[in-house]
């Protein structure tokens, strides 16, 4: 994994994220997603938080990486947070596939066809050798016992349609809504409109248990989901 670390290349930086772009080569190459490619872009995010030196509406921006166990623990839960997206997701696109086989014309529209980006977690570890007179092969497996878990990514899929209209990320629902967060006149709202027609879905077929919000990220690709749920799911997974 390599990262353009320096803010001169930052993506973005977001509430609680910062990105950067990333490249990453896996060997063996992996069968589908993230490492299927050679040399294959990635954003690579890490979350932070403002240190109580911070002042708000400051003109310049405070962040501080947490520690990493914490830091482990928050981007595990983002790819956990993914991972049910990607199944509340595909059983829309299910119950939506059934609804039209069984229907005795085929709809008079085009349904939108989009999807939740690749991601997932990448491990970094330190490098040192612990007794530098050791044999090669010997220097080798102490390197390796000496290894020291130091930093944790998260990697995504880059958000682009690779067509010439879809150049922005767009919001299309924002987070704790239910509706579209563009106007009727505004790129993308049609999309916006079938997104909201999912959550409909997921809360009616969960029976008031969960849905995605937080839509966002280009027409054919979605990134940095939330689920809204029940408080009883909270319990229920205690």
């Amino acid at each position: 994994l390599t990262i353009d670390v320096p803010i001169r290349s930052m993506i973005g930086i977001g509430a609680f994220k910062t990105a950067h772009p990333g490249w990453l080569m896996l060997s063996p190459l992996s069968s589908s997603g993230l490492g299927s490619r050679a040399q294959q872009d990635v954003v690579v995010k890490r979350p932070f938080h403002r240190p109580p030196s911070h002042t708000t509406g400051s003109s310049i921006l405070k962040i501080s990486c947490y520690a990493l166990p914490d830091e482990h623990e928050k981007l595990l839960n983002e790819c956990n947070l993914l991972y049910w997206a990607k199944s509340l997701l595909n059983f829309t696109y299910e119950y939506i596939d059934h609804c039209i086989d069984a229907a005795l014309t085929p709809p008079s529209f085009p349904i939108p066809h989009v999807r939740f980006m690749e991601a997932g977690i990448a491990l970094a570890f330190s490098r040192h050798l612990s007794n530098t007179q050791s044999t090669s092969e010997q220097a080798s497996m102490a390197d390796v016992e000496a290894g020291m878990f130091s930093a944790v990514y998260l990697l995504e899929e880059r958000v682009t349609s690779g067509t010439t209209n879809d150049q922005t990320f767009t919001k299309f629902i924002h987070n704790k809504d239910y509706g579209p967060s563009l106007e009727e006149d505004e790129y993308g709202y049609d999309l916006a409109v079938f997104l909201s027609f999912t959550q409909h879905i997921q809360y009616e077929k969960t029976e008031g248990l969960a849905f995605i919000s937080d839509y966002q990220g280009s027409i054919e690709l979605l990134t940095d989901p939330q689920i809204l749920t029940h408080w009883c799911v909270h319990f229920q997974l205690l």
